[in-house]
């Protein structure tokens, strides 16, 4: 069960499959780096009138709008920090009180080298050994939530578990599906 006096971080990510579909997953880790909660969405798959429609905001909209939204709310573990690599996610920030920052080595390795100029109004700090943008109005609460963090080498690491688990529950639903397919024909 949940702690809900307990500092945490939470780690948010998505990854898109072309087979699956987009799935988000939010890893919240204690002072001590251990995890206390983990939630993960089933795929989303989106059609081409959602294509269509969206057009270039279609992953700013799953990944900020969408899954994860959901995945903070679900989650019964309150959110000091939400720490991502996707620059998408930091709408978040419009939607929720707690800071979000962007992991920019972690987003370096996504989307290339990240410009200074490009984030007018915000600043960083950091996570053990990685540099967290974050908007200038939550640059406070983003470093006292590091400060009660130190444990925590650095903020790379949960996201690649969150990108471990993601792979494994599709390839168990990959399993499952396989199953059935068998049992179906088994039986016709």
């Amino acid at each position: 069960m949940a702690q809900a006096n307990l500092a945490s971080v939470a780690y948010y990510t998505v990854v898109e499959d072309e087979r699956t579909g987009w799935t988000g997953g939010m890893l919240h880790l204690g002072p001590n780096g251990r995890p206390i909660e983990f939630q993960c969405t089933l795929p989303v798959r989106t059609t081409r009138t959602h294509e269509i429609l969206y057009g270039t905001t279609l992953r700013q909209h799953l990944i900020g709008d969408i899954i994860g939204s959901l995945l903070v709310r679900k989650a019964r573990t309150p959110v000091t920090l939400l720490c991502c690599d996707q620059p998408e996610a930091l709408g978040l920030q419009s939607t929720f009180d707690f800071p979000v920052a962007l992991v920019q080595e972690a987003a370096e390795e996504e989307e290339g080298p990240i410009h200074d100029e490009s984030w007018q109004g915000s600043g960083t700090t950091k996570l053990g050994n990685t540099h967290l943008r974050v908007a200038i109005e939550q640059l406070p609460a983003a470093i006292a939530a590091c400060e009660s963090m130190q444990d925590l080498p650095d903020a790379l690491e949960p996201l690649e578990r969150i990108r471990e688990a993601i792979k494994e529950a599709h390839s168990q639903i990959s399993r499952k599906v396989r199953q059935v397919e068998l049992n179906e024909s088994e039986a016709a």
